[in-house]
């Protein structure tokens, strides 16, 4: 990668000549931060809703509302193999577009407004409900999913989307720190090293609200799916202090880490080991104070002008050959049992990729807190950001 990466072009029609993107590696908008702060308390987020007329997601089927073999996919900044939207172009006849974004909250947004016209898109596992409460993601033909049978049982039975109903997963990670074994001189293994003499001054925390204040909880001993609004006070108060001491709050890592220009992010698992790829003195750790895991979701927007070509795409996805080159080239975990014989042994057996399950204990996922709770967090988040 290092400074020949190209620049990811949006709104572009895929071609094969498109660059090899793997995740979430550009600025976020101050803007879409902001709306998504000021909307956290509209949004309730408790139990997914049924689907429209009381009726299973079986009970669904999709259908393209306009007639032509194209599909609209909006999909994470650097979260792709170069081949997965190629090899469906060229089997199915679908053109696609493929256009990214670089946070839930603006993915939200986006779709939010109505008029982005997305057939796929990829959220979060903690930003599903507030999508199905929103009422922006429509439930699956199943009968167009017969590879849904592929999936790990534990993926078929998440909390988060019991049955697939309105989602399959994209990949999964974790959340950790990634480091320059040669500018810090030490072994990360927690939060202490943004007290490191080579990390002061030059280290990162995420710009994601549940991810960042994660720290601050975890850091002080506290559950990070806390609704407890004094620990949520207390962790405000330990970021604060800690900003004195980082660069920046951003998402943007991989090239910093890769350049050295960062020498310790807290991060996505997948970005650390893609960075890390490129440059060899790059390590990446699970805190021993914890983290969380997380998983992204390919969902079929409500008004999905192309949800029968959607649907197309998630079959096509959840083959073996087509899962173990995206795990491949992401660098993160995947959730296809089907695929993992052809991922490569490096990725499969690394314990941080697949965690073992004392480890999992303590890497939970981002939990449904409730509207009042998560504007809490939005409201902390923006004391850190802008104090």
């Amino acid at each position: 990668m290092g400074d020949n990466r190209p620049t990811v072009r949006v709104a572009r029609l895929w071609d094969t000549d498109s660059p090899r993107v793997t995740r979430r590696s550009v600025l976020r908008s101050m803007a879409f931060f902001a709306l998504a702060a000021q909307g956290a308390a509209a949004c309730g987020i408790s139990e997914a809703p049924p689907a429209p007329g009381g009726g299973s997601s079986a009970d669904v089927k999709a259908s393209n509302a306009v007639d032509e073999k194209k599909l609209n996919f909006f999909n994470w900044t650097d979260y792709i193999a170069e081949d997965t939207v190629p090899g469906f172009q060229a089997e199915t006849g679908i053109q696609v577009t493929y256009d990214n974004f670089s946070s839930n909250d603006e993915l939200e947004a986006k779709i939010a407004s109505g008029a982005a016209g997305y057939d796929l898109v990829v959220p979060s596992d903690n930003f599903l409900r507030r999508f199905l409460r929103s009422n922006l993601v429509r439930p699956l033909d199943h009968d167009l999913i017969p590879n849904l049978r592929n999936l790990e049982q534990r993926f078929r039975e998440a909390d988060y989307d019991p049955g697939n109903r309105y989602s399959i997963p994209w990949a999964w990670g974790t959340t950790g720190l990634a480091y320059s074994r040669s500018q810090l001189g030490a072994e990360v293994t927690g939060f202490s090293a943004y007290d490191l003499a080579g990390a002061r001054g030059r280290s990162t925390i995420l710009d994601e609200a549940r991810d960042g204040m994660m720290i601050g909880l975890l850091a002080l001993g506290h559950d990070p799916n806390t609704k407890d609004a004094k620990q949520i006070e207390d962790a405000t108060r330990y970021l604060l202090d800690l900003k004195k001491k980082i660069g920046q709050i951003t998402s943007d890592v991989i090239e910093p880490l890769t350049s050295g220009q960062v020498p310790l992010a807290q991060c996505y698992s997948g970005d650390a080991f893609q960075a890390r790829k490129a440059n060899a003195d790059l390590a990446y750790a699970i805190p021993r104070e914890g983290g969380m895991s997380y998983v992204d979701l390919l969902c079929v927007p409500a008004k999905a002008p192309h949800a029968e070509n959607a649907h197309r795409f998630l079959d096509y996805v959840l083959r073996p050959d087509v899962g173990a080159k995206l795990a491949n080239a992401i660098r993160y975990g995947s959730a296809n049992a089907a695929a993992k014989p052809m991922v490569d042994k490096e990725l499969l057996n690394d314990p941080l990729v697949y965690p073992p399950a004392d480890v999992l204990a303590k890497l939970p996922f981002t939990k449904d807190l409730g509207p009042d709770v998560e504007a809490r967090y939005a409201d902390a988040w923006t004391k850190v950001k802008t104090g």
